[in-house]
């Protein structure tokens, strides 16, 4: 009976370290990512030196109310992009892709940097939607004007979840303008590793063995 109670406890102990098992992540295609992709035309609004915009169609996004995309060019001492030269904008609009199909399980972590301009409040939100519905706004601390920094939203899909589509949603909250960069999604599961499947297997084994030699 005690080598029995023994196999057990360590069984139980295996399937801990499986429940504790690491998350893996795979990152999930955004298109635009940077916003380098200029919609056609290129930014034809003038701002000084090279500060230039536009107003309208963001490629690879969809988008609502005022919205484009801006090279700052230094205009009144902003800060140059995070990633590329070009980064995207909304003013009372916002700027949308659906990116994946949501999986049961299944952890998305959003991040995005975001513009504290040197000359506005900091407007903008970052947000993730699945089936049409926000399930996650993103945090992060603001360092001041003239600063970019990075958010992050997370969400776990559910079995409701399952089959409907993750978007992300980049708005503003109707003070000011928001001014998006580098936009990554990850998607991570956790899968146990080989080692502990074998550790498991054996356990599996070991317990039958006993059960069958005390039986």
């Amino acid at each position: 009976m005690q080598k029995l109670l023994t196999a057990t406890s360590a069984l139980a102990l295996v399937a801990g370290l499986l429940a504790a098992a690491p998350a893996y992540a795979d990152p999930v295609t955004v298109n635009n990512y940077s916003f380098e992709t200029l919609p056609a035309g290129g930014l034809t609004n003038l701002c000084g030196g090279t500060c230039a915009y536009s107003i309208g169609a963001v490629p690879d996004w969809s988008v609502t109310g005022t919205t484009g995309e801006w090279v700052m060019g230094g205009f009144v001492g902003n800060p140059p992009a995070i990633d590329g030269s070009t980064i995207g904008w909304s003013n009372n609009g916002s700027i949308s892709q659906g990116v994946a199909t949501a999986v049961d399980g299944t952890t998305y972590t959003l991040q995005v940097d975001l513009l504290h301009r040197t000359d506005v409040a900091m407007a903008g939100e970052v947000q993730l939607e699945i089936g049409g519905v926000v399930v996650a706004t993103a945090t992060g601390v603001d360092g001041g004007a003239g600063t970019w920094s990075d958010w992050t939203a997370v969400y776990t899909a559910s079995g409701a979840d399952a089959g409907q589509e993750v978007t992300i949603l980049l708005s503003d909250n109707g003070t000011g303008q928001g001014d998006y960069d580098n936009v990554r999604l990850d998607a991570s599961t956790s899968v146990p590793e080989p080692a502990s499947l074998a550790l498991l297997g054996v356990g599996l084994v070991g317990l039958g063995l006993l059960r069958r030699k005390h039986a």
